[in-house]
């Protein structure tokens, strides 16, 4: 039997991952996270009993060597969605994100090696924000590094050590960089999420600077259908863009929230950004032309699911409370 050990699989991704590998595949799964609180948790709260028998839940820190110790006997595939991905929190203090995203991705890297005769697969889920801004155009997969966080910084470290495994010790290892990813359960924190918890509550929707931040927006379920793709499509040693392509204003994303929701675009408010958000990039945008020459494209216009995941949130408001 197909075995895969998903890190990070009670976050937001990583808990969308997992259950389209429970509904797409006939593989068991491993899934590692840290001792997660009851919201996390209720991320699989749709997951069946049945399936439910398929999962190997682990809790534990990727950090920590000792927890680490053995969780790739026998598994065939790891993909690493584990990392703290809270930019402003990077800000304020880093050595967290130092620990998590290139230590513990050290750490999971040192037992893919211990393991590489039955590993088939390592991918290392990463972010585009590693590129740092680019205002025209878009970054290719060989475009130089150029973190302007913290948060970002790790990751772009993260990658390289990824590479590093793949050509001193052979690890199978793909790295996928993704664009703003948004769907159902997002942190409340999200911009998503919190623009549709104010908007509900008729709150003023805190947009930062003059709103023309643009940012490129994936569904989640395509970014787990491409980390599938990837899988079966990938070769090792590579880089591999996932997005849709699909660029939005903050100023947009509100508008949109707003009118899915019937309220006034007069709810807006504009913030301080010099102030209140230091390290955050104008625009974002990756190329996928290497990763759609393997097969694999977006699928959905970005609208269209956004104004789905709008209404997800304004039914279900228990989750961002």
């Amino acid at each position: 039997m197909t075995k895969i050990l998903i890190t990070g699989c009670l976050g937001f991704i990583g808990s969308h991952f997992t259950k389209y590998v429970l509904k797409n595949t006939n593989w068991d799964i491993v899934g590692f996270n840290r001792n997660s609180d009851q919201r996390n948790y209720n991320r699989w709260g749709d997951i069946t009993n049945r399936d439910m028998q398929r999962i190997q839940l682990i809790y534990g820190d990727l950090s920590n060597n000792s927890n680490v110790s053995g969780i790739l006997e026998d598994v065939d595939y790891c993909v690493n969605f584990a990392a703290k991905t809270f930019v402003d929190h990077s800000i304020r203090d880093a050595r967290p994100f130092v620990e998590s995203n290139i230590l513990g991705t050290v750490n999971l890297l040192d037992e893919a090696t211990r393991n590489k005769k039955t590993l088939i697969r390592y991918i290392q889920v990463s972010t585009d924000e590693v590129y740092g801004a680019i205002l025209k155009g878009s970054y290719k997969e060989d475009s130089r590094l150029n973190p302007t966080n913290p948060y970002a910084a790790a990751k772009a470290s993260a990658d390289m050590m990824t590479l590093s495994y793949f050509n001193t010790y052979g690890v199978p290892a793909i790295i996928t960089r993704t664009e703003n990813n948004f769907g159902e359960y997002q942190h409340p924190q999200k911009a998503l999420p919190k623009f549709v918890k104010y908007a509900m509550e008729n709150k003023p929707l805190p947009v930062y600077g003059d709103g023309e931040h643009v940012r490129m927006w994936l569904y989640v379920e395509e970014h787990c259908s491409a980390i599938c793709h990837l899988i079966e499509k990938g070769k090792p040693g590579e880089i591999y863009h996932v997005a849709g392509e699909q660029e939005l204003t903050n100023n947009q994303l509100a508008k949109i929230v707003l009118e899915t929701l019937g309220k006034d675009v007069s709810l807006v408010e504009h913030l301080d950004d010099h102030n209140a958000r230091p390290g955050h990039d104008r625009r974002y945008a990756i190329n996928t032309e290497k990763i759609r020459a393997t097969g694999w494209k977006s699928k959905y216009k970005l609208e269209d699911k956004l104004r789905d995941v709008i209404l997800w949130y304004a039914s279900n408001e228990w989750w961002s409370k």
